[in-house]
């Protein structure tokens, strides 16, 4: 092979490799930028879904707030209610309390 051959391939195979490496490095800003949004997607959906998942159990914890008042209130009521219908003995006096009921 003689050197101006010798240099014309050299210079036909820098443009090829040149080619390829452009190409390449298309290729992989292509997945890179493809990755960075699936990852976007999923971090959206991940937070869509931990919003989600607060007000159900703020919504649960209002409700059993609401349903230990309830009970809390029957429990007074019903303590009322034993209270009013008998006389009560108070232990520290030693005395009966009337309920005013004849």
């Amino acid at each position: 092979m003689k050197p101006d051959e010798f240099k014309s391939l050299v210079e036909t195979l820098s443009k090829v490799i040149d080619a390829r490496a452009k190409t390449t490095e298309t290729l992989i800003k292509g997945e890179i930028t493809s990755v960075r949004e699936e990852i976007k997607a999923s971090e959206d959906r991940l937070r869509a879904e931990i919003k989600a998942s607060e007000e159900r159990t703020q919504a649960e914890i209002l409700a059993a707030r609401a349903e230990a008042k309830a009970d809390h209130l029957q429990f007074v009521n019903n303590g009322c209610k034993i209270l009013n219908s008998a006389r009560i003995k108070l232990p520290s006096a030693g005395r009966i309390i009337p309920t005013g009921k004849k």
